[in-house]
């Protein structure tokens, strides 16, 4: 009887990072060898649907198990309710004598872990990592706490996908600055908002593009009350053809997060060649090779973002350079055929 390995995470459809992950996955061939089956833990919509679709993806799993064909949990994790979702399929897996690769996504799981939890419920959430068989972590940080917290010995930290469309050369006279993301205040959303109003005093043609749901309502009476009107656009989440179209008028990716792991959105704009400016934490600094493909700010420093931006507006040469050296990244770290080809060599080893 073939066993299969089995990936558990959110729909592809799904709005988020680890959405995106799966989704790039799937378009580039994840799959195709009939090896693999991906069960979707969680869709968007309310509440009685994700609980409706929790309640499948584990009935349809423990039938898989019941029937032996369970070679390999692969399962992708972040904090809070995801976290306490996935461990339900974790400690059933291995109720089962299945292996188990965890996969943690999300920059505040150790805080999470550590902070957010206390006495028998971290005590249990602990427990149910160690279980894991081997895990990837997509920073030295989080992979050290995987190490040192919860015992686990094979850690290795593993980057996320990107697909990197057909090279052409960058527009010259581009004046817009783009943000992807939660319009939330942990992505710095209401800093870039401030830091844009220095932005659009020296460069009154510039345009903050803020896309994203959250807290649209308060980005838009932040911008007003700085005067910044309709240089600030809202235009709301956005995927595919809107999603391009947004990155290819950009000038600038802007991610002022005060906490994230490795975002899928500054590999989509490095990509796609736009200079990055992000600030240093999680897995970011890496990826922007500690600033030579990209602009490394600290988180809530509303001058430095605000000055790094113009810095890329005002020099074609700097932005240009930087453009150069993330595509370059990217291709050599970062493209999903290469980490697919990795992924398939880690099933491999641990389905044995």
């Amino acid at each position: 009887m073939k066993k299969l390995v089995i990936m558990i995470g959110p729909s592809p459809t799904a709005r988020g990072g680890i959405a995106s992950v799966i989704k790039t996955y799937y378009e580039h061939g994840y799959g195709a060898d009939g090896n693999t089956r991906f069960i979707a833990s969680h869709v968007d919509g309310s509440m009685p649907r994700k609980a409706l679709q929790a309640g499948i993806a584990l009935s349809q799993f423990l039938g898989l198990l019941l029937r032996g064909k369970v070679a390999l949990l692969h399962v992708h994790v972040a904090s809070g309710v995801s976290f306490w979702r996935k461990a339900i399929f974790i400690r059933t897996a291995r109720l089962f004598g299945r292996p188990v690769l965890f996969h943690l996504h999300g920059g505040a799981f150790c805080d999470f872990m550590d902070n957010g939890l206390s006495g028998w419920a971290q005590r249990l959430a602990v427990a149910t990592v160690a279980k894991s068989t081997a895990a990837f972590a997509l920073t030295d940080d989080s992979a050290t706490w995987l190490r040192e917290r919860a015992g686990l010995a094979a850690v290795e930290v593993f980057p996320n996908p990107v697909a990197v469309p057909p090279a052409k050369p960058r527009k010259r006279g581009l004046r817009d600055v783009l943000f992807l993301g939660r319009i939330e205040d942990k992505k710095g959303v209401f800093d870039l908002i401030r830091a844009f109003a220095a932005v659009h005093a020296a460069r009154p043609e510039a345009r903050l593009v803020l896309a994203g749901e959250g807290d649209i309502a308060q980005a838009r009476a932040l911008a007003d009350e700085l005067g910044l009107g309709a240089a600030v656009a809202l235009p709301g989440w956005v995927d595919g053809a809107a999603r391009a179209a947004l990155m290819d008028e950009a000038a600038v990716f802007a991610l002022p997060s005060h906490t994230e792991q490795m975002p899928m959105s500054i590999l989509e704009a490095m990509a796609c060649g736009i200079p990055v400016v992000a600030t240093s934490i999680g897995a970011i600094p890496l990826m922007l090779s500690q600033g030579k493909c990209g602009i490394l700010v600290q988180p809530r420093n509303t001058v430095d973002l605000g000055a790094s931006i113009l810095r890329i507006l005002d020099d074609n040469i700097l932005a240009d350079t930087i453009s150069a050296s993330g595509l370059a990244r990217v291709r050599s770290e970062y493209m999903v055929e290469t980490v697919l080809e990795r992924l398939a060599r880690r099933y491999k080893e641990l389905a044995a």
